[in-house]
């Protein structure tokens, strides 16, 4: 799992991670030179623009970037103002001068090179950059995450009036769209005003929930109003249900949609908001889009399997909310839970959660909920019904996280506090009434 033979838990801890993006022949020679070096771990390579993008979502510490995938500087630069770790780019050789100034401009980069690189030679200017910047990250995260405003939060840190939840983690399978689709309905089902919005391309929701494909969330963004929510919703029994979109052109639309364009993810909760729901759980993709819906949540649901690889990328998934994307989403420290999904023959809940607080460095998030692997879940929703009325064992595993998420809800939720019978909650900075 890891990238160098024999490395313990706490090197990997120290272990810069890398984004490697370029032509495949460049990627081998890059890969094969950092494998050697226990100071970095190639976290993942990209051959496109496309598919970096999507993968710069999770910061990593260093990004080595070939600049040949890309058409010209301007789009290169687009993609490097977006990043905030420790950029190192190798730009062609017709590359000109004002190119290399203009990039070498951009506040992540720090080192632009043409033609080639000699990766040994810059290796440890690579590695103090990088650790430079972490702690700094990690400085300012803790900092945002303990020292935010608490108006508007109930006993430790929780929010109270709405639960906007996204139920997320960096690696694709792991059971975020069961968990999501799960969760919304038991809310819905104790008596909160509940919506599910999948973000999935194509989205598995209407599939698993026995919903059509049509209405879906591209329906919603071309009318971002109340009333085109209204008309884009499905129903489960008293679950209301956004399905995702169709297709990954959707999604990478979606992408590209400024965080306070009226058709964003965020825009979206704030309408659901001013409708009255209680509590909007977001099935968040492993893709860039996974930011708009962190930037939207008060609420995180890391789902992990029980293995040492899913202690590596849920590690990394709670390290990019609180460190590098700290200041851009409202998820207090006490509104982080851990699912560990499938449990059974691999680590139990103890052991997993000790390997993540020893790979992170300090405590992690205690783990919420062990759902079992229970093949009547894949029966289910195979069959196009929830699990959480075909299944027990899965009912009796998710009702600690459920309760954790919503046993207070019902009364803050329902008490007024205005004094004119509506209930006030503070969004983004926005006061609204319900």
């Amino acid at each position: 799992m890891w990238n160098h033979p024999g490395m313990n838990l706490q090197q990997a801890a120290d272990a810069v991670t890398v984004l490697l993006a370029g032509q495949i022949p460049r990627l081998q020679a890059w890969y094969t030179a950092l494998a050697a070096d226990a100071r970095f771990r190639v976290a993942m390579q990209a051959t496109d623009p496309q598919d970096l993008n999507s993968k710069l979502v999770t910061n990593p510490d260093v990004l080595l970037l070939d600049a040949t995938i890309y058409p010209g500087p301007q789009p290169l630069l687009e993609t490097l103002t977006r990043y905030h770790g420790a950029a190192y780019v190798l730009l062609p050789l017709e590359a000109s001068r004002e190119a290399m100034d203009s990039i070498a401009q951009v506040p992540c980069v720090k080192g632009v090179y043409k033609g080639d690189l000699n990766l040994v030679a810059i290796a440890g200017e690579m590695y103090a950059a990088a650790q430079a910047q972490r702690q700094a990250r990690m400085s300012a995260g803790m900092e945002a995450l303990w020292n935010r405003p608490q108006s508007g939060m109930g006993a430790g840190g929780a929010p109270l009036g709405l639960r906007v939840v996204a139920v997320w983690n960096q690696a694709g399978g792991v059971g975020k769209t069961t968990l999501a689709s799960n969760l919304a309905y038991e809310a819905a089902r104790r008596g909160l005003p509940t919506l599910l919005v999948g973000l999935g391309a194509p989205d598995d929701l209407p599939l698993i929930l026995g919903l059509k494909p049509e209405p879906n969330l591209n329906h919603w963004r071309a009318n971002p109003t109340a009333e085109g929510l209204k008309l884009a919703l499905q129903k489960v029994d008293t679950l209301d249900v956004l399905a995702g979109f169709p297709d990954v052109l959707s999604e990478a639309r979606a992408m590209n949609t400024p965080l306070d364009a009226p058709e964003s993810v965020p825009k979206l909760v704030l309408t659901a908001a001013y409708m009255g729901y209680a509590v909007i759980v977001l099935d968040a993709p492993p893709t860039a889009l996974a930011s708009a819906a962190l930037a939207a949540a008060n609420t995180l649901v890391l789902v992990a399997r029980p293995s040492l690889e899913g202690v590596m990328r849920t590690v990394e998934a709670y390290r990019t909310v609180v460190e590098r994307l700290a200041g851009e989403h409202h998820i207090p420290a006490a509104g982080v839970y851990v699912a560990l999904n499938r449990t059974g023959a691999r680590m139990g809940a103890d052991e997993w959660h000790k390997a993540a607080s020893t790979l992170l460095g300090r405590p992690f998030p205690p783990v919420a909920a062990q759902i079992p692997d229970e093949p009547r879940v894949g029966e289910a929703q195979d069959a196009r019904k929830l699990p959480l009325n075909a299944s027990d064992t899965f009912a009796r595993s998710l009702k600690p996280l459920a309760d954790a998420l919503f046993s207070t809800q019902g009364a803050a939720a329902g008490v007024p506090q205005n004094g004119s019978g509506k209930k006030t909650f503070e969004i983004f900075g926005v006061r609204v009434k319900v």
